[in-house]
């Protein structure tokens, strides 16, 4: 049996930096639609279940309407309930804002943009629906070089990420 190969050393650095927060769901928000953050969560849910003490799952928020939010938030709860870590990409804000409440019911969330394509606006309407306190800080993700590396990980306060887009 083929070992899958380890996470490259930014994903790593970025499960940790996340871990260093008390969480047990994590939201994923795109800055835009263009951003894919389902590969995100599944990238960071695989390094994080390599190195992690317990389960990591990701949960598809993506394209959920408001009339199955309270099913995706209970799944959500049952998850977390019996211990596992959970991921879950949502929409961009502006394109759906059954995204705000899901966002909200995660212990905590990640906000994604693409590096040098990602709108300023966006991302400050987008925190602002949410609530800045929930934000642990932002992955800015290179398209231009290697796809899908991440080039900043949470170094950043939620307060001052904006900032630096």
């Amino acid at each position: 049996m083929k070992e899958a190969p380890a996470p490259n050393s930014d994903w790593q650095r970025l499960w940790f930096s996340a871990r260093e927060h008390d969480w047990n769901s994590l939201a994923l928000v795109p800055g835009d639609s263009g951003v894919d953050v389902v590969q995100v969560a599944e990238t960071l849910a695989t390094t994080g279940r390599l190195y992690g003490e317990k389960a990591v799952t990701v949960l598809n928020g993506r394209g959920v309407q408001l009339t199955n939010v309270h099913q995706l938030i209970d799944t959500l709860g049952v998850m977390t309930g019996r211990g596992d870590w959970v991921i879950v990409p949502v929409d961009a804000v502006s394109e759906n804002p059954s995204s705000i409440p899901i966002v909200q019911a995660t212990s905590a969330a990640l906000f994604v943009v693409r590096l040098g394509e990602s709108f300023l606006s966006s991302a400050r309407s987008a925190i602002e629906a949410v609530g800045r306190e929930r934000f642990l800080g932002s992955i800015v993700i290179d398209t231009r070089g290697q796809k899908g590396r991440p080039v900043l990980q949470l170094t950043l306060p939620p307060a001052a990420f904006i900032v630096c887009l």
